[in-house]
């Protein structure tokens, strides 16, 4: 079974901002029910998903957490819990906003290959219409109805795993197949206004993030001075910082703005952006190959995205009694006099 051995099952329909009663329970569990969730688990790829963080109370010495007390509450509950999963579902309508479609919150809970764990998952699946069409007497008939989408690309999930402790059930699993919007507010609905949650990014990850975005901007930027200025200086700066974490929208307001800020978060993904980590300084200057020199008459160079000593890029440095010369040669493609005011 690829979700797990079916335990316990609930299914609440929710409404944006929803203040009256929920339609909905613990629902009983039976084979198609079994296959259809591991069918959707199957496709979801749930198992494989981003993992966050959630954002607990450390100042409590139960590390309280409303979607954590939630999870080790109902799986691990020895009867239905339906007034803890009806508090998730007003807890997604107070999330949603009006624009959002009504959507049927389902929770499960499953048997974790590890035989002390549970896990359980959360799926919202969209109202959507659809065709119902039936023939009776050889006369076709059309009904619209109204229906919850499993495949929908509105459809979110977390898979919240880990045994009944106090370190158990601190992370999740996460898919928002709306994530890639462009706007911050949809993204955050479930991750962080729902699932009070923070994605979790190694230090290696989030350098090699942090590297293709800034590439990724000055390739999109050329020809725009002030913003690949802005870029430069953004590489200078992270490259001597020491001892801080950062993250997307950290560096975007540290050292970036308009042009050159927008370029930068173009290709982020919303939920990316927010993911704190700590920079590897060597993997970082691999990825980047920026370098900067300042010549013994005053004159800076900047060699960005050049690998050094490579003949293709045309900068070389070569040793001279001592002395370490640079050597940049290629054709001028842009030449600008500037004045600092």
């Amino acid at each position: 079974m690829a979700s797990g051995q079916l335990i316990t099952a609930y299914a609440y329909e929710v409404a944006p901002r929803q203040a009256s009663s929920f339609s909905g329970g613990a629902i009983p569990i039976s084979a198609p029910l079994q296959a259809a969730l591991d069918r959707t688990f199957e496709r979801s790829k749930i198992g494989s998903a981003p993992a966050v963080s959630f954002m607990v109370d450390t100042g409590s010495p139960t590390r309280a957490h409303p979607i954590r007390d939630a999870a080790l509450a109902v799986s691990f509950a020895t009867s239905p819990q339906e007034s803890v999963v009806e508090q998730l579902a007003q807890r997604l309508a107070d999330s949603m906003d009006n624009r959002s479609k009504p959507s049927l919150l389902m929770v499960s809970v499953h048997q974790s290959a590890q035989s002390h764990a549970r896990r359980m998952l959360l799926w919202t699946f969209p109202q959507q219409e659809v065709f119902n069409l039936t023939v009776r007497g050889g006369h076709p008939q059309l009904e619209l109805l109204e229906a919850f989408n499993r495949e929908s690309s509105l459809r979110k999930a977390a898979l919240v795993e880990g045994p009944n402790e106090q370190t158990g059930m601190l992370t999740a699993r996460v898919l928002d197949f709306q994530s890639t919007a462009t706007e911050r507010a949809v993204a955050d609905l479930w991750i962080v206004k729902f699932l009070h949650a923070r994605l979790q990014m190694s230090d290696l990850e989030g350098t090699q993030l942090l590297a293709r975005t800034l590439r990724q901007a000055h390739t999109k930027t050329r020809g725009d001075v002030d913003a690949q200025d802005q870029i430069n200086a953004a590489i200078t700066g992270l490259r001597v910082a020491s001892g801080q974490r950062w993250s997307i929208d950290s560096v975007a307001a540290t050292y970036l703005s308009g042009d050159a800020e927008r370029a930068f978060l173009a290709n982020v993904r919303p939920e990316e952006r927010a993911a704190v980590f700590g920079l590897d300084h060597d993997r970082f200057d691999q990825l980047i190959q920026y370098t900067r020199f300042t010549l013994a008459n005053g004159v800076i160079v900047s060699a960005p995205f050049v690998e050094i000593g490579n003949e293709e890029g045309g900068v070389t440095i070569t040793e001279i009694d001592g002395k370490r010369i640079l050597q940049a040669e290629g054709e001028i493609q842009e030449e600008q006099v500037r004045t600092r005011g």
